[in-house]
């Protein structure tokens, strides 16, 4: 597969025209894999036939950057600015903004949707969520190792230990959040390996960014949580996930 070769230093001064500082001081530190893997998903967002069909290459600064939110964050949000500081003093910037931020949601769209088998025992997360990781790095750790086993494992095989592993690590929430809380529906105290609710726990300390552009699952967590409040065996530890929660999403 085509991939966008770049470095850390490089990307950062690219996240940084498109007013994305935060990001830009990740991507001093990010390892080769992840660097990889954004260039992998950004060559697709700048020269694939789908990007052509939707109106053109939209450049390598562009898709790199909107490839990097896709990798490190799996939020979906938009680019704070779809166009370059110069293209937006340039007085194009509210003339192409809307657009770009339609063509851009598209683009994700395909990429998620083109690599899902009709297949239940083949979605795996290297499949519904591009790009593929791959094996993991010869020198990685216990924790990275498994992270890269669970990529490849049937989602219909998940575990709530799987589930719950996977989102405490931030990987995937926009596809696993949700079944995550299908699990959660007939049973909030859903127990992976450690105490009962400890699924819970872990979709609870999913990044405040995440339910900003996740609004239908904040309001059905919102909800879980709310008629969870009132239950005595609570872990203490939960219970304060629970309130805090309730507290920063209220409606």
């Amino acid at each position: 597969m085509a991939k966008l070769g770049v470095s850390g230093e490089v990307l950062a001064g690219m996240l940084r025209k498109h007013g994305e500082d935060d990001l830009a001081e990740r991507a001093l530190s990010l390892s080769d894999d992840e660097l990889a893997r954004i260039g992998t998903l950004a060559a697709y967002y700048a020269f694939s036939e789908d990007a052509l069909a939707l109106g053109g290459s939209m450049g390598g600064t562009r898709a790199l950057s909107l490839a990097t939110i896709d990798v490190l964050e799996d939020t979906g949000r938009d680019l704070r600015w779809s166009r370059t500081a110069w293209e937006r003093e340039g007085g194009s910037f509210d003339r192409f903004a809307e657009g770009d931020v339609v063509r851009d949601r598209e683009l994700r769209r395909h990429a998620a949707e083109q690599q899902i088998p009709a297949d239940e025992s083949k979605r795996t997360l290297d499949i519904v969520d591009p790009p593929a990781w791959g094996p993991a790095p010869s020198d990685a750790t216990s924790l990275i190792r498994r992270c890269h086993e669970l990529r490849t494992k049937p989602l219909r095989d998940f575990t709530a230990e799987d589930l719950r592993f996977m989102i405490g690590q931030q990987v995937a929430l926009n596809r696993l959040v949700p079944l995550a809380l299908d699990e959660l529906q007939p049973d909030p105290l859903l127990e992976g390996d450690y105490y009962p609710g400890d699924l819970l726990a872990s979709v609870l300390r999913v990044d405040a960014a995440f339910w900003k552009h996740s609004p239908d699952l904040e309001v059905e967590l919102r909800k879980l949580t709310k008629d969870l409040r009132e239950r005595t065996e609570l872990e203490p530890g939960l219970r304060e996930l629970i309130e805090a929660f309730i507290q920063d999403h209220s409606a």
